[in-house]
């Protein structure tokens, strides 16, 4: 048998040094990350501005369907935490 096989290190700490955490392969995650986070923004956005303008779009075909929807999605949305307390208690 090899005596001479590295021993592991025992040191797992996190501990990284300021010049890792803002080297450029750092900087660029960064970077990337809030890029990824600013398009998760934008696209909710988008999805609201859509969605109001398909339920307006329907207000006008269908009157009153704006109004039904919204209370139909307060009570599915009141189903929906009941259910889930009472799992919650099983």
């Amino acid at each position: 048998m090899p005596t001479d096989m590295p021993k592991p290190d025992d040191d797992t700490s996190d501990d990284h040094s300021f010049e890792e955490l803002n080297s450029p392969a750092s900087v660029e995650i960064k970077q990337l990350m809030e890029q990824i986070e600013n398009s998760h923004d934008l696209l909710y956005k988008m999805i609201n501005l859509e969605m109001w303008a398909l339920a307006e779009t329907m207000d006008e075909f269908i009157p009153g369907f704006w109004s039904r929807f919204l209370e139909n999605r307060r009570l599915t949305l009141k189903q929906f935490l009941q259910n889930n307390s009472h799992s919650r208690k099983r």
